[in-house]
């Protein structure tokens, strides 16, 4: 092989190194901030799957779906319905912090794993009856929160996230160095453009 080649190979190939160490490094981690972020979501219908999946492009964080042990089904999800599951859940208790209601979560291994390395913690669920659906409250009341930023994120075509939020902070697992933020509601067809936009005030 000549000089000439052996050199365009070296370049190539250092070249490519330097991309993949920039991708390794770059993964996972926010743009805005550089700090590692974990994308939580619960989904019932794909609305917040779609909204979680456009936060995790936005922060190169980390996507992991909380998966309810036993599935919600359609049925399940009839709030027509007085004997279905979810109208049941909501008619437990008051509000659902007062509920004794708490779904398992199937991954919750995993989720603390993930939460455990990271900085920062986008947290999103449907809104149900104006609140935070109950595995929700599973979820932070089983996860170790403590100095974590901590972002609730919701989807509801008719309300904002209102004190969704601030219930479920009432119930986590946090310290005075957990930083928990307003959060928002988003709209099932939000852009990336607008989802990229919020993002980028999270520091």
């Amino acid at each position: 092989m000549g000089t000439k080649n052996r050199k365009w190979f070296r370049l190539v190939a250092f070249v490519l190194t330097a991309v993949l160490l920039t991708a390794s490094i770059g993964e996972n981690v926010s743009a805005a901030s550089g700090k590692k972020t974990v994308v939580l979501y619960f989904s019932a219908t794909g609305t917040t799957k779609s909204v979680a999946a456009k936060i995790k492009k936005a922060s190169k964080g980390t996507l992991i779906e909380i998966k309810a042990a036993d599935p919600y089904t359609d049925a399940d999800l009839n709030y027509g319905n007085s004997n279905s599951r979810v109208t049941r859940e909501h008619e437990s208790a008051a509000s659902p912090a007062e509920s004794s209601v708490r779904p398992k979560i199937a991954n919750e291994s995993q989720i603390k794993k993930a939460v455990k390395k990271a900085d920062i913690v986008y947290i999103g669920y449907p809104i149900w009856w104006g609140e935070a659906p109950h595995i929700i409250y599973t979820l932070v009341e089983n996860t170790n929160l403590k100095g974590k930023t901590v972002v609730p994120f919701c989807t509801s075509l008719s309300s904002g996230i209102g004190q969704s939020g601030t219930h479920l902070k009432e119930k986590a697992v946090i310290s005075s160095k957990t930083k928990w933020t307003p959060g928002r509601n988003f709209y099932g067809r939000s852009t990336q453009k607008t989802v990229n936009k919020w993002v980028k005030t999270i520091k």
